[in-house]
């Protein structure tokens, strides 16, 4: 968690992790204060208007849904729409996850008002805890936009399903990625240069998907989302082009020139901090395959971010050598193993290392989640209750423990012993 001065613990704890909420890094200069540990998480309950199960992750079901504080208070009243989310987490996972819809754009515990939300189940990392450390290093690393998060307890029809991670969905808008949003008449060359929220999605998760016959990776248009629709095809032919245009720089012979390779049309410093944060937690589906957002600004070029999907992260995984403290998992993405052909790319990424280093970066990641875990500490007992899992695999678990403190510490020694390696490799 983040620092607390003792005059502002209480405002904290009502603002439920208010402090963890904002997009800006910690504090960690002051000597360490005694971390609180929560009595209760604020409760979000939904009830669908049919009171039916969430089957489908197409179709949304109307409802009401109340959010009250810690300590009972009110703070919501309203409606929303809900459907579920997630691939592997929706079909092999009995807690599911949900996308929520709420029918007014509204702040909730402290986060910028929008309509769009999207409830973690976080059911394997039995830690709760792995997408909100991710988080916490792409703040520390400044990545110009960092979903912000917060956990509550969820009851859906009157049944509880424990403890959710409430985060923003990754959309264009002024308070998550900040670029312009193309309408269907901007194609004059002043304004169709931007902006463009892609995924690298092998699932092909939108309607609209460039599949790349140089590196197969698969670029999904998250927005502009009606590309196919009449109308769009200037947009479509831009983006097309821009994708196949980076491709070409990657891949040939001057793809270390600065003005005709990479550089020219990546934000190489976004790729870097991506590449670090992915690399520093063996994140699975980080190596450009899954889950990996790119935006473009107008008259911008294609920029890393915002960071997502860290729950087999971390040591939570039992395939693809992830599992593994050493050896490198991210740069072995096609455009990774080709820019760190690149001396000077490899230069600066052993730069920022030792920036990272330098600026106890690394290190206050265990800080983060001692504090985190404490934190936590009593409120995860109801959630093991209703999802008694501590003692059995879970797919894709590496290890387990069988209680919640030996989950973390499991975690923290693999994640400590995954730095000393990244540490031998990039110490200048």
């Amino acid at each position: 968690m983040t620092r607390f001065y003792v005059s502002i613990v209480v405002w904290c704890l009502v603002a439920v992790i208010g402090c963890g909420a904002s997009n800006e890094a910690p504090s960690t200069s002051s000597p360490s204060v005694q971390a609180a540990v929560a009595e209760a998480l604020p409760m979000l309950s939904i009830s669908t208007n049919r009171g039916v199960e969430i089957t489908s992750r197409e179709v949304y079901e109307a409802g009401r849904y109340t959010l009250t504080s810690e300590n009972g208070q009110l703070l919501m009243d309203s409606t929303l729409e809900i459907r579920g989310r997630g691939h592997s987490t929706w079909d092999l996972m009995p807690k599911k996850p949900y996308r929520l819809k709420l029918t007014s754009s509204t702040s909730l515990l402290s986060m910028p008002a929008n309509r769009h939300w999207v409830l973690l189940a976080n059911y394997s990392d039995k830690t709760l805890m792995r997408n909100d450390i991710a988080f916490e290093l792409s703040r520390r690393m400044g990545m110009e936009y960092t979903p912000r998060s917060t956990y509550v307890e969820l009851q859906l029809n009157g049944a509880y399903r424990g403890i959710y991670q409430l985060v923003e969905h990754v959309r264009v808008g002024p308070n998550r990625v900040n670029i312009p949003e193309l309408n269907v008449g901007d194609t004059g060359p002043d304004v169709i240069s931007g902006g463009y929220l892609i995924e690298i999605d092998s699932r092909r998760g939108e309607d609209f998907c460039i599949e790349s016959a140089s590196s197969a990776m698969t670029f999904c248009l998250s927005n502009p989302d009606k590309l196919l629709e009449p109308g769009w095809g200037a947009q479509r032919a831009y983006i097309e082009g821009y994708i196949a245009q980076t491709e070409q720089a990657i891949f040939s012979g001057q793809f270390a020139d600065p003005g005709a390779g990479y550089a020219a049309y990546l934000d190489v410093d976004s790729a870097i901090t991506y590449y670090l944060i992915n690399e520093v937690f063996k994140n699975v589906d980080g190596n450009l395959r899954l889950s990996t957002f790119l935006y473009k600004k107008r008259d911008g070029k294609l920029t890393f971010g915002p960071v997502w999907d860290f729950d087999l992260a971390i040591g939570n995984v039992n395939y693809g050598h992830a599992d593994l403290t050493d050896g490198w998992h991210i740069r072995s993405a096609p455009w990774f193993r080709r820019m760190f052909e690149d001396p000077v790319f490899e230069g600066k990424v052993k730069v920022r290392w030792a920036q990272l280093k330098a600026n106890g970066d690394l290190d206050s990641l265990f800080t983060f989640a001692d504090r985190r875990a404490q934190w936590l500490s009593k409120v995860q007992v109801r959630n093991f209750q209703t999802w008694d899992i501590l003692g059995i695999y879970v797919w894709p678990n590496r290890v387990v423990t069988g209680a919640y403190d030996r989950e973390v510490v499991a975690m923290k020694d693999w994640l400590r012993e995954r730095i000393a390696w990244m540490d031998a490799q990039l110490s200048l």
